[in-house]
């Protein structure tokens, strides 16, 4: 049966001579995995360019719930991302954010909330000119509660981490921080040096794996770091 659905692509994979399988995050049918024919020929009917990270589309999909791979009839771009495409460091960030969410969210799940937050964070991304560096931290604060294991105030994530036996080093002045995002208070906010971020973003990753058994290594997160200040 067909349906139109929005989707927020996580990534995809080459399959066969000239095909891929991409994961996106639909509007209607939470995580799912379809199969894109003949995507990466010269004379393809839709461009892989619709494919990257953090691409937001309009599609009409077939779904039958006893299928594992999906097929897509139609797609198009829902939002222009261009600015996160052409800037090194925005596409990094999606590269980053996107292996995170495939590796927590589960097949399945519909939740329109989680999708109308992650479709206005990749329009927020594509505007933003600068305070990239709280713009994922801020994401991954705010996917928490989606999750399931929100936070009130930023101390309990050394708590819980050194609770579970996990080394946690966040500072004051690192605290107060994620403090700020977390109520919102960022108009004056100081953007933290190099180091405060990798220690920032290493023990959010931390806090993730306790609370997702299934999360390990992120491949993009030195690459992220790296970039980062």
């Amino acid at each position: 049966m067909r349906y139109t659905t929005r989707g927020i692509v996580l990534n995809y994979m080459k399959y066969r001579e000239a095909s891929i399988i991409v994961r996106i995050f639909t509007e209607l049918f939470g995580k799912q995995s379809y199969v894109v024919n003949s995507v990466r020929m010269l004379k393809a009917r839709h461009s892989i360019a619709l494919f990257q990270p953090f691409m937001p589309l309009d599609m009409v999909v077939y779904h039958k719930k006893s299928v594992t791979l999906q097929r897509i009839v139609e797609v198009k771009c829902h939002t222009p991302i261009t600015n996160i495409l052409c800037d090194l460091k925005k596409a990094t960030i999606a590269t980053f954010l996107t292996e995170l969410l495939n590796k927590v969210l589960y097949e399945e799940e519909h939740n329109e909330n989680l999708f109308e937050f992650l479709l206005q964070a990749v329009i927020k991304l594509n505007s933003l000119a600068d305070r990239y560096e709280l713009f994922y931290l801020d994401f991954m604060l705010q996917l928490c509660s989606y999750l399931g294991f929100g936070l009130s105030n930023a101390s309990e994530i050394n708590q819980q981490l050194v609770q579970s036996g996990f080394h946690s080093t966040l500072n004051g002045d690192e605290i107060a921080l994620l403090d700020a995002l977390l109520n919102k208070h960022t108009t004056d906010m100081v953007i933290p040096n190099r180091s405060s971020i990798r220690n920032l973003l290493a023990n959010m990753v931390k806090y993730f794996q306790l609370h997702i058994d299934t999360l390990d290594m992120l491949k993009s997160l030195p690459v992220l770091q790296e970039i980062s200040g």
